[in-house]
């Protein structure tokens, strides 16, 4: 992979001191209660150290002492975060506790709130998410440049409060047992239980979060109540828990939205003087040889556009003569972005437990989870770079000054005839989850025990509105821009862009100039997974114990959107100014630096509606109407069914003890996708296609225990990740002219590695663990788009797409632009090449029982993760200094994949008091493998590093008083594009979260 040139170092000096004086902060808080405490109650301080130099303390420590011992004496490699481990963490959900894990890393969502994860550097579609023992999808929108909206298999973990979990586990390495389906890791949740307690239980909680940019605070509750009775059936229990959390979360920055060349759109305006005119004379438009437009003279420096245009890329080979300006590389839409979501998260669950004996078990668990979600997106742009002389865009355009750096970064620009828009978006979209798991175990004998599950987990996302409303400023003369890494762009827009009268919204222009535009769209997704399964185990002898299982699942993925909008046919109404349907957006960008305007116009979303309601989706208002003939869509049945047969054994060898389990699971997926696709008549019609694939799948896991506590784990076995649904969606398009053909894959094949993990633990001292590890993951097929040369009848789809405008095939006139012999250009999804994934994983968990008085209260949770992988993209079909039809390729990591990654959290804690510290750390990733085809090898996210900080008080036993902060050091989220100029796609930056707090125990 390529090294990011100009990205910002791991530890720049500013950060190291927030850390510092986050570690300040908590040495200084401790030591103050330290002394508190030796003050009063010096005697009981004695004589608990003289009776046996031991602190006992539970909460925080204790969880990570019970997480600890059940990853000793697990088989697998595993990692567990228990209850109060997670709800006490300054993390606003349960992606952001899961960080803690090695190898575990975040990808953020809008307002800079976690939302996926990463595990040794696979991203979230490599990762299956169980809950209560079945698997489980939930699905959120977001903002373009954070990926929009979820459509595949990875889990939003947005939607849940981290205070509705009892524990989760990571499992990095498989079992014959365990469900198939990840490449990554397999991650569980589960609910508490009321046998988890000891009787009656029942708490209440209430936070208030401040944000630093937002400047509002919002409230966080939480609930729980628990009991369990002894009756005349056996031991019952019910328990049932809640949470609540309203947050308005905003996040400001700058946005390229993409970086394009300049000869992209046709080029720019060329000056007086200039070789090449560009654009040639028009009437209509009202350009010749002095204007580009009515009223946009030719006004660009003549030696700064040579410099531009002067600049050629033939793209990595695939250009044989490469065109002016392909060299020089320019922000797409160069744009001021204030990003406002505000959430509502709602939770609940419930568990009624019967122990009719000793021997049964039977647990009915259930859940629901609520998330909306109201983002407004409000943007001021130059629109002109990214529009074509069509809609009179970027060939109106004269430049005025320019420099670039000695990477070929296009640092500075000077421009005139420049459309400005002020855009507003909103988009409303509910999550709604819910899932009920019956289980039930049985001990038959004392050797032989059977159980039992049935679950439906079912997750829908409806997005019912998300509108766009622009307003334009045409041909403004005096806009520039400036990019640095290091911050954020400055822009300056040549205008008082905070003035409503500066803008206009109507129809285009006879000469083509646009006046606003306006986009609508509905989307619906849904996914329901049901799940039965049989276990049962038998132990033959005390060291042998088999194991044997069915399951049956039937997962189904359904997608519907269709949309509205477009450039509008009809003005406000007479008497309508914008200045009655604007607001100004106000106190923008305090924290960005660059010197952005602090205020500007923007569409005031519920007036304009009022007034002009493209939300109507009617005739009173055109192009509102949805385009049913656009409408996408798609749906894909897929049923799994496995056995397994495993056996877990202790024994030992070579004076060793060892314990494992050896097993094989077996699994057929058969497949039925559907989507409605265009005939050659111009109707939609569904397209069905059927798959179907078997695996045997082996797993192995084995624990050698040597003296002084040291564990050796090995294990190796086959694992899967499935396509995704999108991807396995039958559709198709051909483009006549262009001679293209883009097709869906739904006969794609899994994802398979063959994986090898050896770990060393070392349980040196009590609650205390280091441990170091290598895995490797030979990856034997990867999945990824293509655009491959080959002749229109191999696609196999009907001639009667080619024949359907009246052309003829035969020989006949007139004749068709393709023919089935012809070579077309096919963009599909195929299964190709993968590679090796290898790493070094670092873990260490140590209390500071060793240390003298208050200082024995400290301690300090740490790991680290290395991983490299060499994956090989297929770049470009050809190259037109090769042999035809060659295929190029190139080896680069896996997308998602952070090469280094740490986590580090210094604790203190007392029986009152708790404390801790932590920074969370990962290195720069790939956001897509561009393939050099429009100038750029990748996009990437730059390295970044979060702190975050949690104080608890206990007042008493039953009150529990806390504060937590969150991003500390503000820590910015940056994207790049191209790792040799490292151009500026994305900045941005939500604040630091203050969180304050209690908690009642009854």
């Amino acid at each position: 992979m390529h090294t990011t040139r100009h990205a910002r170092a791991a530890f720049p000096a500013a950060r190291l001191r927030h850390i510092a004086l986050g570690a300040m902060a908590l040495v200084a808080a401790t030591q103050a209660h330290a002394q508190a405490q030796t003050q009063a109650q010096p005697q009981a301080d004695n004589t608990e150290a003289a009776a046996d130099n031991v602190v006992v303390v539970k909460g925080f420590r204790e969880s990570l002492n019970n997480a600890l011992n059940i990853k000793k004496n697990s088989d697998g490699i595993i990692d567990i975060i228990k209850a109060e481990d997670v709800s006490k963490f300054p993390d606003a959900n349960l992606a952001e506790s899961m960080q803690r894990v090695p190898g575990v890393s975040v990808a953020q969502g809008d307002g800079g709130e976690g939302k996926q994860i990463t595990v040794r550097g696979l991203n979230a579609g490599f990762t299956r998410v169980r809950i209560n023992g079945i698997e489980g999808t939930t699905a959120t929108g977001a903002s373009d440049i954070n990926g929009s909206t979820n459509r595949g298999r990875a889990f939003d973990f947005s939607v849940f409060s981290a205070e509705l979990f009892n524990s989760l586990a990571v499992r990095k390495t498989s079992e014959a047992g365990v469900e198939e389906g990840s490449l990554g890791a397999t991650v569980d949740l589960r609910t508490a239980r009321p046998f988890d307690f000891k009787g009656r239980t029942a708490s209440i909680g209430a936070q208030g979060l401040y944000n630093t940019i937002s400047k509002k605070t919002e409230p966080r509750l939480t609930a729980l109540y628990s009991n369990r009775w002894d009756t005349p059936i056996g031991k019952v229990g019910a328990l049932v828990s809640l949470a609540y959390a309203k947050r308005n979360a905003i996040e400001e920055g700058y946005e390229a939205v993409d970086i394009v060349a300049a000869s992209v759109n046709g080029g720019f305006c060329s000056p007086l003087g200039a070789a090449t005119q560009y654009p040639l004379n028009n009437a209509v438009k009202g350009i010749d040889a002095r204007n580009c437009g009515f009223g946009v003279p030719r006004s660009g420096d003549l030696g700064v556009y040579n410099t531009v245009m002067g600049r050629r890329d033939d793209f990595g080979g695939t250009v044989a003569n490469p065109v002016a300006g392909s060299g020089s590389f320019h922000p797409r839409i160069p744009r001021y972005r204030r990003s406002q979501t505000e959430y509502e998260r709602a939770g609940i669950t419930s568990t009624l437990q019967w122990r009719p004996d000793r021997a049964t078990e039977l647990n009915l668990d259930v859940m629901g989870g609520r998330y909306s979600n109201k983002r407004y997106d409000n943007y001021i742009q130059a629109i002109s770079f990214g529009r074509d002389m069509v809609e009179n865009g970027k060939g109106q355009t004269s430049i005025v000054d320019a420099r670039f750096d000695d990477n070929g970064r296009w640092t500075y620009g000077k421009f005139n005839g420049v459309d400005i828009r002020s855009e507003a978006l909103v988009d409303v979209y509910t999550t709604l989850f819910r899932q009920g798991v019956l289980s039930a175990r049985r001990d038959i004998t004392e050797r032989l025990a059977v159980d039992l599950m049935l679950g439906v987990s079912d997750s829908r996302l409806n997005n019912p509105q998300r509108t766009t409303v622009q307003i334009d400023a045409p041909n403004v003369d005096g806009f520039s821009w400036e990019d640095s890494s290091s911050g954020v762009p400055r822009l300056d827009f040549g205008m008082d862009v905070s003035n409503p009268n500066n803008f206009s919204f109507g129809p285009q222009g006879a000469d083509g100039t646009v006046h606003g535009n306006f986009v609508g769209r509905y989307l619906r997704t849904a996914n329901r997974l049901k799940t039965s399964s049989a276990n049962v185990s038998y132990q033959l002898t005390d060291n042998l114990t088999l194991r044997s299982g069915l399951s049956a699942r039937r997962n189904r993925w359904f997608n519907y959107e269709v949309p509205s909008g477009g450039i509008p046919t009809k003005g406000l109404p007479p008497g309508v100014s914008l200045a009655s349907l604007t607001r100004q957006l106000t106190g923008f960008g305090s924290g960005l630096g660059g010197n952005p305007p602090s205020s500007w116009a923007a569409v005031d979303m519920d007036k304009f509606l009022a007034v002009y309601n493209v939300e109507c989706h009617c005739a009173d208002i055109p192009l509102s109407e949805y385009v049913l003939a656009n409408q996408v869509k798609r749906q894909v049945d897929e049923k799994i069914d496995a056995l397994y047969l495993s056996g877990d054994f202790k024994v030992d060898a070579w004076g060793l003890p060892l314990r494992g389990n050896l097993g094989v699971r077996g699994a057929e997926t058969k497949t039925v996708a559907m989507q409605l696709i265009r005939d050659p008549a111009g109707q939609l019609v569904p397209r069905v296609v059927e798959h179907s694939y078997r695996d045997w799948l082996p797993a192995f896991n084995v624990t050698a225990t040597l003296p002084k506590d040291l564990l050796v784990r090995f294990s190796a076995g086959k694992t899967l990740s499935r396509a995704e649904y999108v991807d396995l969606s039958p559709s198709a398009s051909i483009n006549l002219t262009g001679q293209s053909v883009s097709i869906g894959n739904p006969t794609l094949d899994p994802i398979r590695a063959n994986t090898v993990d050896l770990q060393a633990e070392w349980y040196y001292a009590k609650n205390a663990m280091i441990s170091a590890g290598f895995f490797h993951k030979d990856i034997k097929t990867f999945i990824q788009r293509t655009n491959e040369l080959m002749t229109y009848a191999e696609t196999g789809l009907s001639n009667a797409y080619l024949t359907s405008t009246g052309c003829s095939i035969t020989g006949g006139t007139p004749v068709c632009q393709i023919q089935p012999d012809t070579q077309v250009s096919v963009s599909q999804m195929v299964n190709t090449k993968g590679g090796p994934l290898d790493g070094f994983e670092f873990n260490w968990q140590t209390p500071f029982s060793f240390l003298p008085g208050a200082w024995s209260n400290f301690g300090a949770l740490a790991n680290y993760t290395h991983v490299k992988s060499k994956i090989t993209y297929i770049t470009r079909v050809d190259n037109p200094r090769t042999p035809a039809n060659e295929q190029l390729t190139e080896q680069a990591n896996f997308i998602g994949l952070s090469p280094d990654a740490y986590n580090l959290t210094i604790y203190y804690e007392d029986k009152k008091f708790s404390a801790r510290v932590s920074a969370t750390h990962r290195s720069s990733f790939i956001r897509d493998v561009l393939r050099n085809a429009n100038g750029s090898d990748h996009s990437f996210a730059v390295p970044s590093t979060r702190v975050g900080l949690s104080i608890s008080y206990n007042v008493s036993p039953q009150l529990r008083l806390s504060f937590e902060a969150q991003n500390l050091t503000d820590e910015p989220l940056r994207y790049g594009k191209d790792t040799e100029r490292d151009d500026t796609l994305l900045y941005g930056k939500s604040g630091r979260s203050y969180v304050l707090g209690a908690n009642y125990k009854f």
